[in-house]
């Protein structure tokens, strides 16, 4: 567990983005739908979906040399789009066995599934065969998934970070010979906010490489899960901060993507971290809250009907949880008008949409009812008419 008072003299303070007022995209909302691959429509709208573990990884698309089997990315495009997504972020790993260049039993898909491309032509030819095939409906393609890790890439214990970069810039290239609008992502990382993150850890290698390559994309990616799965949104902050150091550090002005976050974890059964479902649902609209007052441009909560982490949002019929119900009733308070951003005053942070304003406190607080306020909203979706002083606590409420 990485302690706070370890993050602060490391320097990691996030500090909120400029405030100035602006209508929050849709596309902002991320989400994972796993059975899109199976032509699934899920019981929620959601602008912007991330493709992975949904069936269509590389080697899943083509699992022999030459031979492609588009239909499950056929039906998770189709299906989103359906759904209602206008961004497609498609994630262009993992490697299969016949263009793997090493295998290992670490490699979480399957022996070969982490390895770099024994040529680099052959990952190539696949993003310009996806490119022309998906050409205005893939609307991004990411270069691959957790890079610093050896379960997801295997390109070397030395120079892996420099055969990325130079990947990523090719892949740029191809893609947008065939598709000059599409965004290209660079391959996402996980963080811990330690001193050595700034400057030994892959993230901060690989950027920096970018930068030396004068490698063309669009949005540098991390994922911000916790270090600890005990830990909650402040940690994701401090990661936050972290990113914005090394981005600082290596010269990057570049949006910023969240393209994996969850809290708690389920996979050990014995030891397992599950939020009770208020805990859940809180954690979920201060994750969206908080990458709106930092600057996330994009976050893609993992996901709507995936269960191996702590918070589900959907039920096994198809409905949402409490947790994801917090996530379409944020996601409505967040998009219903200008977002002037938010601050925080004796433990008590308040975040100005348009006319209403979204509290939370890390100390239960009650507070004086500003002028003009009529109603309390919660989570829930449920309102109750606003008293002389309204009762704040970790889970964010709308006062409009």
């Amino acid at each position: 567990m990485i302690r706070m008072a370890a993050i602060v003299a490391a320097g990691l303070v996030a500090v909120p983005t400029a405030a100035a007022a602006k209508t929050l995209e849709p596309e902002a909302f991320g989400m994972h739908v796993a059975s899109l691959g199976a032509g699934a429509s899920p019981s929620l709208t959601a602008s912007a979906v991330r493709l992975w573990d949904a069936g269509v990884r590389w080697d899943q698309i083509q699992p022999q040399k030459g031979q492609y089997n588009w239909a499950p990315l056929d039906r998770a495009v189709a299906t989103a789009k359906a759904s209602g997504a206008k961004e497609i972020l498609y994630v262009l790993g993992s490697t299969p066995a016949w263009a793997a260049k090493t295998f290992s039993s670490e490699d979480l898909y399957g022996p070969g599934t982490a390895s770099f491309p024994k040529k680099k032509k052959y990952y190539l030819r696949y993003a310009k065969a996806v490119a022309k095939r998906y050409k205005g409906q893939i609307t991004a393609y990411q270069i691959w998934n957790e890079a610093n890790t050896r379960s997801f890439y295997n390109g070397g214990k030395y120079n892996g970070w420099i055969k990325l970069a130079k990947l990523t810039k090719d892949a740029s290239k191809t893609i947008r010979k065939v598709d000059k609008r599409a965004d290209i992502v660079a391959a996402s990382s996980t963080v811990i906010p330690t001193r050595k993150f700034q400057t030994e850890s892959f993230f901060y290698r690989y950027l920096r490489e970018l930068k030396k390559q004068r490698a063309k994309f669009d949005a540098v990616s991390v994922h911000l899960y916790p270090v600890n799965p005990k830990q909650g949104p402040d940690s994701r902050v401090a990661s936050i901060a972290a990113v914005r150091q090394v981005m600082r550090r290596v010269g990057l002005n570049k949006p910023l993507w969240d393209t994996e976050v969850n809290f708690g974890d389920r996979r050990n059964a014995a030891a397992q971290v599950v939020p009770k479902p208020k805990k859940a649902a809180t954690y979920v609209a201060r994750t969206y809250l908080d990458s709106a007052r930092y600057g996330i441009a994009r976050t893609f909560w993992y996901g709507w009907d995936i269960d191996v982490l702590g918070i589900s949002l959907s039920n096994p019929d198809g409905s949402a949880t409490r947790a994801g119900t917090a996530f379409r009733t944020v996601r409505s308070w967040m998009s219903a008008g200008s977002w002037k951003g938010c601050k925080t005053k004796g433990k008590v942070t308040t975040c100005k949409v348009g006319k209403t304003r979204i509290v939370y406190s890390s100390k239960t607080k009650t507070v004086k009812r500003p002028s003009g306020i009529t109603q309390v909203c919660r989570l829930t979706g449920k309102c109750s008419t606003a008293t002389a002083r309204i009762k704040v606590t970790k889970a964010p409420v709308r006062l409009a």
